[in-house]
């Protein structure tokens, strides 16, 4: 095993990285790591899974090195091509508020069936959950 001498300039310039910037080299290699087990799990090649894309299997080498800032949009595909969500967020299971067209909030204590109506106007319908 070997073991790396400690680099005090190296340690010196990570130690002036912005918060949010190690967050997001953080961000992407999880995501780059969860692609590349998804692709193992499926047993599915770097070229096949580039195919799948519509992307050059270079492109994909670069993704799978934790460099590359992903998309919404391109998560979104990965996910839909590999069966499996790349990234969740965690959701709020219960709304406090519900924000209704001219006639402002509802709070908890409130109810409200669904709809609303006006000789004008349209709006849509909303369910508040508790």
């Amino acid at each position: 095993m070997h073991i790396m001498k400690k680099n005090p300039l190296f340690d010196k310039c990570v130690a002036n990285v912005a918060p949010e910037v190690m967050e997001e080299v953080s961000l992407n290699i999880d995501i780059a790591n969860r692609i590349y087990d998804l692709l193992k799990k499926k047993n599915m090649t770097q070229r096949e899974f580039a195919a799948l894309m519509g992307k050059r299997e270079s492109e994909i080498s670069r993704w799978l090195t934790g460099s590359h800032g992903f998309t919404t949009t391109t998560l979104a595909k990965i996910g839909t091509v590999l069966g499996e969500p790349i990234v969740e967020v965690k959701k709020a299971h219960e709304l406090k508020y519900v924000f209704v067209p001219t006639q402002g909030f509802i709070t908890p204590s409130e109810s409200y069936d669904g709809t609303y109506s006006s000789q004008s106007h349209s709006y849509f319908r909303m369910t508040y959950n508790n």
